[in-house]
């Protein structure tokens, strides 16, 4: 759908901002174009209830009880009655207000209750996966560890011992770690192609795959040019013959420009766009409440308690604490996985202990939404031995104190900005979201001059929502997490087009109210839909989850 969404900001924005107190430039853009797609759902007078012959003890002409429509299991399936069931536009609003998840990810509202998210990679193709006309480049994601110390180059062969694709190492992607290689003999017709090769066979080392050490759960795909960019793709050296070299290839040759002559008589090497779609649905949060009348008359007559509103309070809290923790948990999730892709691909990860007693290294082991991690659905990456004993003084005393220890956070946080800005190429990050604990010890360190770093934190008793910015970042307190639930996630907000989450509201918070025929007292019903989508190629690389490992000191 075309709207005019200028003119739709000047209709609505004022009036949002008069009513809830809302100034942010970007939250008044979703909310307005969300109440355009509100208002005209309530412009439309249609009834629930289908026309036809009534079904048999229905007389014609009477509405009978109220009922909302459910499945239409054939021609008198249930319709339900003909009300129209209204929703307030003021719950969408406050659920909008009371949440922090809004802040961290883009919002983009749905006109219908379904969609379809397209957006492209450019990839290294010349050819596919399924065809015997084979792309140049490949990726091998593998559960058996892949050594690191192969050079680029190296021989290998997927496939059986009888039908098999020769391959060449080329480096490790940047990203996930996971090998890439040069199909050699991609112009054969009489070799398999790569996914067939992937499914029947496995990856062995060597020219000859008797002896050689086999690679198990194999998943091919085409490589990415813009996160793993390969040197030598465009011209490897004078003659064209030197090793391609990835971002993190052990080899010696030089993948350099060609010899004129040498590029007068090679074909260009082929790139290709590829299109990728996602089924986006919206889905539900709902909850309801009753009330009977007595308690109505009763609280509204001695105390002056609108019963009704606060009820309708509670539920729209309930609904919106739980789309905050929908959003917060996914994005921590995906931090993590960059976590703990970061640490496969580089041996690098941002984990920190701050209690110099404890001498051996740890791990932490989360969530993640990605299938390749393993174990499964979880992925566990290492939490690094104190650096405090390169500090150390005479007799083992640590030169650190309280306010040491509290910059290591801040310093830590400003790595994970550069990550993000770094792996994810679309920007810095700027926002950052972690518990009371660390938070206190982030205001208790905002004046610390001996090592400055910019921030604006604010050292008010009870600034929280924001407590303010560091290098740019601004720092959000999750009221959800355990004081000792010392996670640290620093993600980037970009564009709407940009990779990572999406908050797509088809229905924010409508209410329906119904009146039981027996008791007459009234029932609300509080219910959400929305669609929360990890869009673009490689969302993860857009947060990085950091786990500080606090032990028995105090930083606070």
């Amino acid at each position: 759908m075309h709207i005019n969404e200028s003119q739709i900001f000047e209709t609505w924005a004022p009036i949002i901002e008069s009513k809830t107190g809302i100034n942010e430039s970007t939250k008044l853009g979703w909310l307005s174009k969300y109440c355009h797609y509100h208002s005209l759902n309530e412009s439309f007078n249609g009834s629930y209830a289908q026309v036809g012959v009534p079904p048999a003890g229905n007389l014609g002409g009477l509405m009978g009880n109220v009922s909302t429509p459910g499945a239409n299991l054939g021609v008198y399936g249930d319709q339900g009655s003909g009300d129209k069931f209204p929703s307030l536009l003021p719950l969408a609003i406050q659920v909008a207000a009371r949440t922090i998840g809004f802040d961290i990810v883009n919002v983009i509202p749905m006109s219908g209750p379904t969609g379809v998210l397209t957006y492209l990679d450019y990839v290294y193709a010349g050819g596919n996966l399924d065809t015997n006309i084979k792309p140049t480049l490949i990726k091998l994601s593998t559960t058996t560890a892949f050594t690191s110390s192969v050079a680029a180059g190296a021989d290998y062969q997927l496939g059986t011992t009888t039908s098999y694709l020769s391959l060449k190492f080329v480096g490790y992607s940047r990203i996930d770690g996971q090998p890439i290689f040069r199909v050699t003999n991609a112009d054969s017709g009489t070799a398999p192609t790569i996914a067939a090769a992937a499914a029947t066979g496995g990856l062995v080392a060597g020219l000859t795959s008797t002896g050689a050490s086999a690679f198990g759960g194999i998943t091919p795909s085409l490589v990415k040019a813009l996160e793993d960019h390969i040197q030598g793709f465009a011209g490897s050296g004078d003659t064209d013959s030197n090793a391609f070299a990835g971002p993190y290839a052990n080899g010696t040759d030089e993948a350099g420009a060609m010899q004129r002559g040498t590029g007068e008589n090679n074909y260009y090497r082929q790139m290709g766009l590829k299109a990728y779609t996602k089924f986006v649905e919206a889905k539900t949060f709902q909850v309801a409440a009753s009330v009977t009348t007595e308690q109505i008359q009763d609280l509204n007559k001695q105390y002056g308690i609108d019963v009704v509103s606060m009820i309708e309070n509670a539920l729209v809290n309930e609904v919106s604490q739980s789309i905050n923790k929908n959003i917060l948990s996914k994005a921590f999730s995906l931090g993590w996985l960059n976590n703990f892709q970061m640490n496969k691909s580089e041996g690098v990860t941002l984990n920190m202990t701050l209690d110099p007693s404890l001498g051996s290294a740890g791990s932490a082991t989360y969530l993640v939404p990605d299938a390749s991690s393993t174990p499964l659905g979880t992925a566990t990456v290492a939490i690094p031995v104190p650096v405090f004993s390169a500090f150390a003084g005479t007799g083992g005393v640590t030169n650190e104190n309280l306010y040491t220890v509290q910059r290591r956070i801040l310093s830590k946080i400003l790595a994970a900005g550069n990550v993000i800005a770094q792996r994810g190429r679309r920007g810095p990050a700027n926002f950052v979201v972690t518990n009371l604990q660390l938070a206190t010890a982030i205001q208790d360190n905002a004046q610390f001059t001996a090592a400055p770093l910019t921030n604006a934190i604010n050292q008010n008793n009870g600034s929280l929502y924001p407590v303010g910015t560091i290098a740019g970042m601004t720092v959000y307190v999750d009221p959800n997490m355990r004081y000792d639930d010392t996670r640290i996630l620093v993600g980037r907000k970009g564009a709407d087009e940009e990779p990572g989450l999406k908050f797509m509201p088809y229905m924010m918070a409508e209410s329906i109210q119904t009146i039981a025929e027996g008791t007459m007292s009234p029932k609300i019903a509080v219910k959400s839909r929305y669609a929360l989508v990890e869009a673009g190629q490689l969302p993860q690389t857009q947060y990085y989850t950091i786990h500080v490992r606090v032990g028995g000191i105090s930083i606070i």
